[in-house]
């Protein structure tokens, strides 16, 4: 019993997977460089802020204490006196009273915190974040008059530093982080060079070229992997090669035997007349098999050749449309169809197109009730032949195994009459030898094209 196919995972590409991770390592790299610079800077520059803010208050405070402390005292004069950076505010607890640089400056809005502090004695400071920003209030006690001093320093430039220094480390950010992402999909591309090397080489394999090796290019990383590669084909070559050849061996050494094998089964058919009914079935049926047997060892004979890369192209000039017209009437099939007008005046091998046409009327011949439609086309520098059959078309599944070799369709294994299993094939190598191409599709009329 089998479990449930699991659905297939799909997978991003590699290169994209390469330069994703090298953009989100630079991006955690750059980020968490980033926060901690931002974070650093920020705790250095407040506290070095709230220092300066604490020694100027202190300094402040020893001008208010001389100016309480004189006679008459000037608390108003202390709010105007003292000195800081631009945005300092004062407040000044004197004999009951608050005096303030500022009327938008509300005692009520001192923390009780630093407040008791100061009241007790202690020089204190706190940030505080108000509707007009963040403030440090330091305060300070005067002893000597019995009063209470704070300044209250605005951080606005400060923050605007901060927001310009994390402007600028976002940007940073982002632009190293694009620059990843470019460095990685260059470093990808070379690092899957010699996979497309691979990958060329194997669909040149593939396509027939087996002589194609891959070059490591004085890589030692890829040296193993190359001569794997190489080792590979070379195995897969020299297999091909000693099948090949054992093919045409076994077909030539089958030859001899078989033709005094076929002159024997014809003599004895000659005399079938002779012989009794069983006999005369029995000679019948040798017969018919040493045919197809005698068949099957001359197609297994041309595509070893084909295989082995035996057959050569011989081309002859040749009116193509008389070519047609008389291989059609020798396979008793109708005149082509002219489509386009010529000129047909082309260079081709005749024998090998023979060929082609022979085994095309001899399959549709057995399988699809004849042909029915020779068709013949121009298309600037190309020629199309078509060969339409009155049979009941090709299924889309069957259209690319149809050229494989000993594959037989439905309709093939129905007939009692069967065929070497390697006509379409050597229809096929043959197309590929000429630099042609086949294909099948269905024909207007029914049948297959």
């Amino acid at each position: 019993m089998t479990g449930a196919e699991q659905p297939r995972r799909h997978r991003l590409p590699l290169r994209l997977r390469v330069t994703a991770t090298f953009a989100l390592l630079a991006l955690a790299t750059t980020s968490a460089a980033s926060l901690t610079t931002y974070f650093l800077a920020r705790t250095y520059m407040l506290q070095q802020r709230e220092d300066v803010a604490t020694r100027q208050a202190l300094v402040n405070a020893r001008l208010a204490s001389s100016l309480l402390s004189s006679e008459p005292p000037e608390p108003e004069q202390v709010v105007g006196a003292v000195t800081g950076e631009a945005g300092t505010q004062v407040l000044v607890h004197f004999r009951g009273r608050w005096y303030t640089s500022a009327v938008s400056l509300d005692p009520a809005q001192l923390p009780e915190s630093i407040a008791q502090l100061v009241e007790d004695g202690s020089v204190a400071r706190q940030r505080v974040t108000t509707p007009g920003g963040t403030s440090v209030i330091v305060g300070v006690p005067i002893r000597s008059a019995q009063a209470l001093y704070y300044e209250v320093s605005s951080l606005r430039v400060l923050s605007r530093t901060l927001s310009i220094l994390a402007t600028s480390l976002l940007v940073a950010s982002v632009i190293t982080t694009v620059a990843s992402a470019a460095a990685g999909l260059i470093v990808s591309r070379r690092l899957l060079s010699p996979l497309r090397r691979m990958s060329d080489v194997a669909v040149d394999i593939a396509e027939g070229d087996l002589n194609r090796r891959l070059d490591a290019e004085g890589d030692d990383d890829l040296e193993p992997l190359v001569d794997s590669f190489n080792h590979m084909v070379d195995s897969i070559h020299a297999r091909i090669e000693r099948d090949a050849r054992f093919a045409s061996d076994v077909s030539h050494e089958l030859r001899t035997p078989l033709t005094a094998l076929s002159t024997a089964a014809s003599v004895v058919r000659g005399r079938a007349p002779e012989m009794p009914p069983r006999a005369a079935t029995a000679v019948q049926v040798l017969a018919t098999q040493v045919d197809y047997f005698e068949r099957l060892v001359l197609d297994l004979l041309e595509i070893s050749r084909l295989d082995a890369g035996a057959e050569r192209v011989s081309l002859e000039p040749v009116d193509l449309l008389s070519f047609l017209r008389r291989v059609s009437s020798q396979l008793e099939g109708p005149p082509p169809d002219v489509d386009t007008e010529g000129p047909w005046a082309v260079t081709l091998d005749t024998r090998r197109v023979e060929r082609i046409m022979s085994n095309l009327y001899e399959n549709a011949d057995r399988y699809a009730d004849g042909v029915t439609r020779l068709g013949l086309t121009r298309r600037g520098d190309r020629i199309q032949i078509t060969v339409d059959d009155g049979g009941p078309g090709i299924a889309l599944s069957d259209r690319e195994r149809i050229f494989e070799r000993f594959w037989r369709g439905p309709v093939a294994r129905q007939k009692t009459s069967r065929g070497s299993g390697l006509g379409l094939s050597l229809v096929a190598e043959h197309t590929r030898l000429l630099g042609g191409t086949i294909a099948v599709h269905d024909a207007p009329g029914g049948g297959a094209r």
